[in-house]
């Protein structure tokens, strides 16, 4: 693949990411998208100031785009204050394990996704990670 069409994946993977880990919050997904549409110019009009064929530079930018869209998809979760302790659901959604955490600002609801990495504290101990690159599916059903 073209360094130009490997560059126009990871952009829209990243922007795909973003669906993914806000969902319907507008105003994270507005702003990371602009965010992430200013970094990729930076990057654009540094390669045209220096050298356009810098190749190291343009994979380094890459594998660094394919890390923040893997933690965006795996690693990222939201979290909605429910006015109403009693509830299990939001917005018709369930999460997987269906937890609330409750704080001193009240109850939250985490909002899952597919692509959420669901570990425990003794993986994280352990040093084993489940970041190998490819992304494991959330089973719902119960």
């Amino acid at each position: 693949m073209s360094r130009r069409l490997a560059v126009l994946h990871s952009y829209r993977s990243i922007l795909r990411a973003t669906r993914y880990a806000f969902g319907d919050d507008l105003r994270m997904r507005t702003a990371s998208h602009s965010e992430i549409r200013k970094q990729f110019e930076l990057g654009r009009s540094e390669l045209r100031e220096g050298d356009p064929l810098d190749f190291e530079d343009i994979d380094k930018r890459l594998e660094h785009a394919a890390g923040v869209t893997l933690i965006l998809q795996s690693n990222v979760a939201q979290g909605v204050k429910v006015e109403d302790s009693s509830k299990t659901e939001i917005d018709g959604s369930q999460t997987a394990d269906g937890s609330n955490v409750e704080t001193d600002q009240g109850v939250y609801k985490i909002k899952l996704h597919k692509y959420s990495e669901l570990g425990d504290n003794e993986s994280v101990k352990g040093g084993k990670t489940n970041l190998s690159g490819r992304l494991k599916r959330v089973s719902w059903t119960q």
